[in-house]
């Protein structure tokens, strides 16, 4: 039987290349399962194209970020979060949410700022993985400009370095504050009427009722014991102003002094049948506290609250001049100017409760009570063409003084966003309410009085108060 050197040859060279290929493919099997027991995901990645690939089980070389160092595609380990001012870098594949990193090995996205908090993983709040884990530096949108993005974005990621058992505290704050106020105290929503009884003509609310005008809100606290503290607060500055007017070319504005040229018949000479008839109307508010607080936190620092109790002032000015006219005709015009200044003073306590959603940011809400007497001053400039019995031209001066007790009320559902350990975005909508107040301006009864008698005689006439708006501004802690 003859035999060949080739035929001898051929098989073990089959052999040796078939048990290299074995071997070769252990290698790349033992070391995919080696990377993904580290938590390394390189699907869909081209490692070709990143210009430098470590060969599957081999340690990671050079230190990410270092002098000299190359950072190999699928590295991570701690020193992730090194690369905080690297945004570009996000790209790197850290694993997934449940294991190895992942969604907060990424320094920028991550490190317990807001978005990492939304995408980290296990729960409903982590949009990028559906709740059940992702790799979510890879998945940014938009590829390295996604990520920037995302990197400044996270910038705006609350102060979380203070745990949630920090208690709510602050040295100095301000604000913003911006308030719409009302106008009432005895004269009717409708001033006047095209024709007897007719369509409105002019409104209180046309001079800007519902304004919304900037003020402030300024605090300081000093510490007082553990977990108590005093604070001053002020709060004002507000000032509503506004002017409205209506016209007749016919002279067929009647006014509600008249009851809009009902009482008496076709209305007075001076308010009604009237070619203008306008409103100007002025208001001022201030207040000032000094409080004592005390803190409290619930347990697991979820929640926590404050009592206080201490005294306030408040301090509303309102004002309201109308006046008509007739066109060509001297002898027929009306003005009224008043003006009331109401000085609130006394006790109050209140309570705020706040809920720490997550370090660095709190809702809360808080309210005020105070019972507190009301001293008012008024003063009343009139001027017409008919005063009293004899109906002559002139004018009248009038200052009176009243004092009530009464209510007053705040409330408050406000929220903090802690930037950095001194810095605190603060924003609150605020509601102030009075139980009784005196208004400018003069009710139908008064201005009756006064074109009958010769004196100028009126009542006090109370209403509600109601200021509300919003607050926005910072606090500082030393």
């Amino acid at each position: 039987m003859l035999t060949s050197p080739r035929f001898g040859t051929m098989p073990r060279v089959l052999g040796t290349a078939f048990a290299a290929v074995v071997a070769f493919a252990s290698i790349l099997i033992a070391g995919g399962v080696q990377a993904n027991a580290q938590g390394i995901s390189l699907a869909n990645y081209d490692l070709q194209g990143s210009g430098y690939v470590v060969p599957a089980g081999m340690p990671a070389m050079g230190i990410p970020g270092g002098p000299g160092g190359v950072t190999p595609v699928g590295y991570c380990d701690s020193g992730c979060d090194t690369m905080s001012m690297m945004p570009a870098m996000d790209r790197m594949v850290c694993g997934s949410c449940g294991g190895g990193g992942g969604c907060d090995c990424n320094g920028i996205l991550g490190g317990g700022g807001l978005l990492g908090k939304m995408r980290s993983g296990g729960g409903p709040a982590c949009l990028f993985c559906r709740g059940a884990g992702c790799t979510a530096c890879r998945e940014t949108p938009f590829g390295y400009a996604g990520s920037v993005l995302a990197g400044a974005a996270s910038l705006l990621s609350p102060y979380s370095e203070a745990s949630l058992c920090n208690q709510r505290w602050y040295d100095v704050s301000l604000e913003g504050m911006f308030l719409s106020r009302e106008i009432d105290g005895g004269v009717p929503g409708v001033i006047a009427t095209d024709g007897v009884s007719g369509t409105p003509a002019l409104t209180l609310d046309d001079v800007g009722e519902d304004d919304l005008e900037g003020g402030v809100r300024a605090s300081v606290a000093f510490l007082w014991g553990p977990g108590g503290n005093i604070e001053g607060v002020y709060m004002g500055g507000n000032e509503w102003s506004g002017t409205a007017s209506a016209t007749s070319g016919t002279d067929s504005l009647y006014s509600f002094i008249s009851d809009y040229g009902v009482t008496p018949n076709n209305g007075y000479d001076d308010t009604d049948r009237s070619s203008v008839q306008s409103l100007v109307s002025r208001s001022a508010f201030h207040s000032a506290e000094l409080n004592y607080r005390r803190r409290a936190m619930f347990p697991y620092c979820r929640f926590q609250s404050s009592w206080l109790f201490g005294l306030r002032y408040v301090r509303y000015d309102d004002s309201l001049l109308y006046s008509t006219s007739v066109n060509g005709d001297p002898t027929r015009f009306f003005e009224s100017d008043t003006s009331s200044k109401n000085h609130l003073f006394g006790p109050q306590v209140g309570f705020d409760f706040w809920w720490n959603v997550c370090s660095g940011i709190s809702v809360g809400v808080g309210s005020k009570t105070a019972w507190v007497q009301n001293d008012i001053d008024r003063r009343t400039y009139v001027r017409s063409n008919s005063l009293g019995i004899g109906a002559t031209p002139g004018s009248a001066t009038v200052s009176d003084f009243d004092q009530d007790t009464t209510f007053m009320a705040d409330f408050e559902l406000k929220m903090i966003y802690r930037l950095t350990y001194s810095l605190a975005v603060r924003s609150s909508y605020y509601v102030l309410a009075v139980d009784d107040i005196v208004y400018g301006g003069l009710d139908q009864a008064a201005i009756t009085n006064i074109f009958n008698t010769t004196n100028v005689d009126r009542s006090f006439v109370y209403d509600d108060l109601v200021l509300q708006g919003f607050t926005v501004g910072a606090e500082y802690t030393w």
